[in-house]
């Protein structure tokens, strides 16, 4: 897929899927649970500066003005998702801004941040090594830079079950959300060029083990349909949002959950921390250091 081919797709494809910003506080999946304890790695000071790489739903600037006091940047290649993130930031009466601009071409000044993130998003870029490259020349030497993406070493985990039963069903499943597994690197080949790119890898953790992705990736798409049904949806099944931009607020609903029901679900899934120290996983994250060579 050529390079302006796949970016087009790409902001295309998140485009349609508007929705409730993710609320760190309130985590409605195991997902958000384990990118939380990612954000709490970047060892943020208050006033730090922290640029996020293709935010999408997520609530992570937010949660890191709420409990770190950063400055917040972000980039992104969907204009609709720059628009609604730079009016969320304005209702909340936040200085954070948002940027249309690929992650292969960051508008900034080398050594500009203190810290980076970016969840799910390098498997989606056209080239990564340019992408991690200017990752590592907007942070400052010593900046950390937190990442999530899935990965192609997936064999024992629940996705690689499922990618033996059905490839044609797995695919499509991935392509709907801009995955394309033959494009993955694995957790070694990730290692591999983030310390090329000039990184020092702190942390690898894999996770999407068992019994999470069943939860997050089956059970709350199921929830969530029954909670919505009768309300219109996207191709991939996801409610649309009528209003004019997405909620940064937990729901009633969403507090329960979290408060109630995922402990719960975060106790029965315990035996999945057996695989990750195994290595076994859909998917992997990356605490990793700007160093200073």
């Amino acid at each position: 897929m050529a390079s302006d081919e796949n970016t087009a797709r790409q902001a295309d494809i998140y485009d349609e899927k508007l929705g409730e910003l993710s609320d760190f506080d309130h985590p409605h999946n195991l997902t958000l649970l384990h990118q939380r304890g990612l954000l709490q790695a970047l060892e943020l000071a208050a006033g730090a500066s922290v640029l996020e790489i293709g935010g999408h739903r997520s609530g992570a600037l937010p949660w890191l003005e709420r409990h770190h006091q950063v400055v917040g940047h972000g980039v992104d290649i969907s204009p609709v998702w720059v628009d609604a993130h730079n009016r969320l930031a304005a209702a909340r009466g936040s200085p954070t801004t948002w940027t249309v601009a690929s992650a292969e071409v960051l508008p900034f000044e080398a050594g500009s941040f203190d810290g980076l993130v970016a969840f799910d998003v390098f498997e989606h870029v056209s080239n990564m090594l340019s992408a991690l490259r200017e990752a590592a020349r907007v942070l400052r030497p010593g900046g950390r830079l937190v990442c999530h993406l899935p990965v192609a070493d997936i064999g024992g985990s629940f996705d690689g079950w499922q990618r033996r039963r059905d490839p044609a069903d797995f695919a499509a499943r991935q392509a709907s959300v801009g995955h394309y597994h033959e494009r993955l690197p694995t957790r070694l080949q990730m290692r591999t060029r983030l310390e090329s790119c000039g990184f020092d890898v702190l942390e690898v953790r894999s996770f999407n083990v068992w019994l999470q992705p069943l939860h997050d990736h089956r059970f709350m798409p199921w929830l969530g349909k029954l909670r919505h049904r009768g309300g219109a949806r996207d191709a991939a099944g996801t409610p649309t949002q009528s209003a004019e931009f997405p909620r940064q607020t937990a729901s009633r609903h969403q507090k329960f959950y979290a408060t109630v029901v995922l402990p719960l679900a975060q106790a029965l899934t315990g035996a999945d921390a057996i695989g990750a120290r195994l290595g076994i996983g859909g998917s992997a994250s990356f605490v990793a250091m700007r160093s200073g060579r």
